[in-house]
């Protein structure tokens, strides 16, 4: 009887270390694959799917933002000359209207206050119909 019962203790205790080392398992495989998840830290109001048959075209920004903003506002290639350092990015899109865009980003400009900033304009076109709407992706830089 004392036999049987010191059996089924150690039964019962390699079954546990055996849970805790699954549960280990568990937990560093969890670990690993929560490493390549991407935080982000502040609130997004867009959210970007990926088209696979977009057909987006790159558009020169004339706007009045490189008016408004004259002082802070720069290209890509001058912020890469300037080795200026990205701090964030955001996109606007679904713009028919060019202005309406830039009504958008002045906004989010006006809000976030960077030193600088640059933004790229797309022209996304939906299929053979000829409709098209803007995206535009700006980064801001200090």
């Amino acid at each position: 009887m004392k036999k049987t019962l010191l059996s089924l203790a150690l039964v019962v205790l390699s079954t546990g270390a055996l849970a805790q080392d699954i549960d280990g398992l568990e937990n560093e495989q969890l670990a690993e694959e929560m490493a390549q998840l991407v935080t982000l830290t502040k609130e997004t109001e867009l959210f970007i799917t990926i088209d696979e048959e977009a057909s987006f075209e790159s558009v020169e920004y004339q706007g009045f933002i490189t008016e408004k903003f004259s002082e802070i506002y720069v290209t890509r290639q001058q912020a890469e000359a300037h080795k200026l350092e990205k701090t964030g990015k955001f996109y606007v899109y679904g713009e028919k209207d060019i202005d309406s865009l830039g009504h958008k980003i002045a906004e989010r400009i006006e809000q976030d206050r960077p030193l600088f900033f640059s933004v790229d304009l797309f022209r996304d076109y939906h299929g053979d119909s000829g409709d098209f709407s803007y995206v535009a992706r700006v980064i801001a830089y200090r």
